[in-house]
């Protein structure tokens, strides 16, 4: 686990999402605001949160890069983010510098309300 690394991390937070539709999907979406401090080559590779692990984008939400995570309830557990031992408000990213795995920890992430999906109106 890196004590500094070549971003700093934002406020995070979790939302719950449960779609309107029965072929909706249900899960959570983590939002980590990331802000670079030079130029080096860095790439995300996975996001441990909550006993599951998944890949991320990073996407410009109001002129602030933030790495979003979509974690759908049916993505099955990984033994690794389990070995982790994270506390239910932290996380773990795993990114490369340099051609070398790294691993950051995000602590504190606030939970959201949860994002509920209206359905189709019927006709």
């Amino acid at each position: 686990m890196q004590t500094k690394t070549p971003f700093k991390i934002g406020n995070a937070t979790s939302q719950q999402y449960i779609g309107g539709r029965e072929e909706s999907r249900s899960g959570t979406e983590l939002r980590i605001p990331l802000s670079f401090s030079n130029t080096i080559e860095i790439k995300i590779n996975h996001v441990f949160f909550r006993g599951k692990e998944a890949q991320s984008a990073l996407d410009t939400l109001e002129n602030e890069k933030v790495l979003v995570v979509k974690m759908p309830n049916d993505l099955i557990e990984s033994s690794e983010a389990i070995n982790l031992k994270l506390k239910f408000d932290e996380a773990v990213i795993s990114y490369n510098e340099n051609g070398e795995t790294k691993y950051a920890k995000v602590q504190g992430i606030k939970q959201k309300q949860p994002l509920i999906y209206k359905s189709a109106p019927k006709n």
